[in-house]
């Protein structure tokens, strides 16, 4: 999945340094991590077969690794359901996903699960 990157936000990222830069790439997935949540949020049957995304989808950091190679940290709410018991249980998830900047564009490699 990749995320365009306007050729402003690209010269703004160009011109900082270190945890400027993790703290504005951060700032640039959020705002557009809605659109992806597709892609962001994963499989939740290691929960329940029922549990559901639930929203709250948030970048929490982050992370420099090498080159132009992060790591995000992100979460997102599920929500188990028991309608005909009136019961709800609910949680917060917390992924990881590793990206590379490049000049245009963010590229996220998600882990793929058959």
């Amino acid at each position: 999945m990749e995320l365009a990157l306007t050729y402003k936000r690209h010269n703004q990222l160009s011109s900082l340094a270190g945890l400027a830069t993790c703290s504005l790439l951060a700032e640039i997935i959020q705002a557009e991590i809605a659109n992806f949540a597709d892609n962001f949020v994963q499989d939740l049957s290691h929960i329940n077969q029922a549990a559901t995304y639930s929203g709250g989808l948030l970048v929490d950091k982050v992370e420099h690794i090498k080159d132009n190679r992060y790591r995000c940290s992100y979460s997102y709410d599920w929500l188990i359901a028991w309608n005909c018991a009136g019961l709800q249980e609910s949680g917060r998830v917390v992924e990881k996903v590793h990206f590379v900047l490049e000049i245009d564009k963010i590229s996220f490699k998600f882990l793929k699960f058959d």
